[in-house]
């Protein structure tokens, strides 16, 4: 009888250590958390709810957009890297943090190449020089003629130092031989509601899914698109390139990451509903209307597309010599 409860036993225990490694490597057991790196109703805030509405359909799990903003996205984007990998927390993290933060600060946290695992592009964004209509400019023509007759009293709203609409704003007054100051904010809506109320000059924009919006109130101005293309979304509006600045571009994304080390099973499974996710030609609709392309790709194309965008931005911190610390 002892021999036989051993021996029961120990056929137990053998089919339960498969049982559990099935436990243990489904995924996802419980609620996923998009960490979103700036305030809600900012532009990556609406991309970070798009892509938790599509996982969250697709995977029959809860999915959390939790927004922890500061320093242009560092802050959420160093939660991100810290978190276990085991796909529960995502980060739909930006250029500014992932791309240029660490050309421009030696303390952001993390590094970029080594620290995350890259799911999926998300989206690619032009965005604008804008000002307000009380400003006497009209034009980035006019614009720098006013710069030029008054050497730094012009300012510009940015979402934080170090940020894309920050380099953007510099590779500008380089290109156009003019210094304007420069003034941080901690995301695209406090900015821009301090540019409707004329706080503020100018505001070099991620992306014009706000700008669109604010348009109606007649306080706005769209001087210039910043990306290599016009916006199909104002068409008439020129780009810095076709407005006496050849060459000039400079192109936002959004991507979606997880901590560095995700399970090859869990990257796959999160790289095909993203992508799925971001084919839906409702959710391409909206993101268009709201100035947005929809670029999702696999993870080694997005791991590739980082290790340029890595260089490139490296580059352009050298030339400008920013240095935030």
């Amino acid at each position: 009888m002892r021999i036989r409860f051993t021996t029961v036993l120990a056929v137990l225990s053998i089919l339960g250590h498969p049982i559990a490694a099935v436990a243990q490597s489904e995924y996802p057991s419980r609620s996923i958390t998009i960490i979103v790196p700036f305030p809600a109703g900012g532009v990556t805030d609406v991309v970070g709810r798009e892509l938790a509405r599509g996982l969250q359909a697709a995977l029959k799990q809860t999915v959390v957009v939790e927004n922890r903003a500061g320093a242009a996205g560092v802050i959420g984007t160093r939660l991100v890297a810290q978190a276990k990998p085991d796909g529960h927390t995502l980060g739909l993290l930006t250029v500014s943090a992932i791309s240029i933060a660490p050309h421009v600060s030696s303390n952001v946290g993390y590094a970029s190449l080594t620290d995350f695992t890259p799911i999926s592009n998300a989206v690619t964004v032009a965005g604008a020089i804008v000002a307000n209509v009380d400003k006497p400019y009209a034009s980035l023509t006019e614009l720098v003629k006013k710069a030029k007759e008054q050497p730094g009293r012009i300012n510009y709203a940015s979402v934080g130092p170090g940020s894309i609409p920050h380099l953007t704003a510099e590779m500008f007054s380089k290109a156009a031989g003019i210094k304007m100051m420069h003034v941080p904010y901690k995301g695209a809506s406090p900015a821009l509601q301090d540019l409707l109320a004329g706080h503020v000059d100018l505001s070099v924009e991620t992306s014009l899914v706000t700008t669109v919006s604010s348009l109606s109130t007649g306080r706005l101005r769209v001087l210039a698109i910043t990306g290599p293309e016009r916006s199909p979304l104002m068409p008439e509006v020129p780009t810095v390139a076709e407005s006496g600045f050849p060459g000039f571009s400079a192109q936002g994304w959004f991507g979606l990451f997880g901590p560095g080390g995700l399970p090859p099973k869990t990257l796959e499974v999160l790289s095909r509903v993203t992508r799925e996710t971001l084919s839906d030609p409702e959710v391409i609709a909206r993101l268009q209307k709201a100035g947005m392309t929809p670029a999702a790709n696999s993870p080694s194309e997005f791991s590739n597309f980082l290790q340029a965008e890595d260089a490139k931005w490296a580059a352009i911190a050298k030339e400008l010599n920013i240095k935030l610390d």
